[in-house]
């Protein structure tokens, strides 16, 4: 039986001797431990993959990834849990491996008897394409990006092109086929957003993706082509400029944000039987009155607060941002002083998980109907608004109710570093308590 494997090419240090490596990669192998960091290159090496056919029969085939070992399990040949995107990386390495399995059967069955050269032949289409490495360099391209952007762009931001790519390979298998940067065109779009109306949603009982999705896909998709474009992986311009999608984003979606009521009721609410609560309700509440992303306030260091305002360079935007603690903002000033200006470190995932049990417990109920489509198929989202909570909920916290409470938007703005007003203008109105204000002395 065929299977799979990666190693990596040079994942120790060149300046430990070998026989101290060889010595201590046997003493964790034997007790289950990790190998000391000083031990490992700290550079990024080449990941090989070994292919097992035979017994005694592999092939060695070097793939597009480069790997820092550190990241690595060696025990269990893939990235580490703890490495950033290791989930949609492993997804990659165990697609590439279920391919190769799926077509090295399909040859066994078309072929009484197999040459190792076709089958390394087989091997490197699947890694560098099925015509020439220079024809199809997608693959390539997808690897460089992911490892040029790590640096540049947030964990959200590159997970997001990771899932585009991994739905890109769903595609491939479902339509049977290699997409090179020369499949990009009107066509493909077409194709490629109906199955995604189709594509099976992992979070949801109903089938497809909702539009937004959709077109957020395909927005992330072609801002990789372009970026692939300029960098010479391909001169296919017409994949990425002249391409119209047929699905659209809703031009104003429903803003699930708390009212003041709800809000302060979440702060005065006693958790001190729960400290793991307590301490997400604080987080939270702080960024319902400063409006920052919750990776700005994981970051907060107590030298970019002078007493009176909180001024930091953002992560997204790399602009610097000002929060004066006057006003509505002072709120947030004894939650600093209760953590001593030092936040705990939370993942965003259990902040937004534990978020909703703080929902349920204080009875943030209200119903909440949202609607949503998936093609031309409407989707109503109908959940108490508990279920909605999660992080972002703080920022469309604050700015619904700075706008309910007569703050210029571009004041908004500065504060937030929205880069676009029109996403702002999104909020306008959406209150109830400002549509009642607006309209009581009509």
């Amino acid at each position: 039986m065929a299977f799979i494997n990666y190693y990596l090419d040079k994942p120790f240090s060149p300046n430990v001797a070998k026989e101290k490596v060889k010595q201590l990669v046997a003493e964790c192998s034997a007790n289950n431990k990790p190998y000391p960091k000083f031990i490992l290159n700290d550079k990024q090496t080449a990941l090989y993959l070994f292919f097992t056919f035979e017994k005694a029969s592999r092939i060695k085939i070097k793939t597009n990834y480069r790997v820092l070992p550190e990241h690595w399990d060696f025990k269990k040949g893939k990235y580490k849990s703890s490495t950033r995107g290791s989930l949609e990386l492993n997804n990659e390495l165990e697609t590439l491996s279920n391919s190769l399995l799926r077509q090295f059967s399909k040859l066994k069955d078309d072929q009484a008897t197999i040459e190792q050269s076709t089958i390394h032949k087989l091997l490197s289409s699947a890694i560098n394409g099925k015509t020439t490495a220079k024809a199809n360099a997608l693959t390539k391209a997808r690897a460089d990006f992911q490892i040029k952007k790590q640096q540049v762009l947030t964990e959200g931001t590159l997970k997001e092109y990771r899932t585009v790519f991994k739905s890109l390979d769903d595609y491939e298998d479902e339509e049977k086929l290699v997409l090179t940067f020369q499949s990009f065109n009107q066509t493909f779009f077409n194709d490629y957003e109906k199955f995604l109306v189709c594509k099976q949603n992992p979070y949801k009982e109903e089938r497809g993706l909702l539009n937004d999705t959709i077109a957020k896909y395909c927005a992330t998709l072609k801002s990789f082509l372009q970026w692939a474009f300029e960098n010479k992986y391909h001169n296919n311009a017409g994949g990425f400029t002249k391409i119209k999608t047929q699905i659209k984003r809703k031009n104003k979606n429903e803003i699930v944000a708390l009212t003041e009521d709800e809000l302060f009721k979440i702060l005065n609410f006693d958790f001190s039987g729960n400290l793991k609560l307590e301490r997400v309700r604080d987080l939270f509440c702080f960024g319902c009155f400063t409006g920052q992303r919750f990776s700005d306030i994981m970051r907060f260091n107590p030298d970019d607060f002078d007493g009176k305002k909180w001024s930091f360079v953002s992560i997204k935007t790399k602009k610097n941002t000002i929060v004066p603690f006057t006003g509505f903002i002072a709120n947030a000033l004894p939650i600093l002083e209760k953590f001593n200006y030092l936040f705990p470190d939370i993942s965003n995932q259990k902040f937004n998980e534990y978020l909703k049990d703080i929902g349920k417990v204080v009875k943030i109920d209200t119903p909440v109907r949202i609607i949503r489509f998936s093609g031309v198929t409407e989707v109503q989202i109908r959940q108490p608004k508990h279920d909605f909570m999660s992080s972002h909920m703080a920022r469309r916290t604050f700015v619904t109710l700075m706008l309910e409470k007569g703050v210029p938007m571009t004041v908004i703005q500065k504060i937030t570093q929205h880069s676009d007003i029109r996403t702002l203008l999104k909020y306008e109105g959406h209150g109830e308590n400002a549509l009642f204000e607006s309209l009581k002395n009509t």
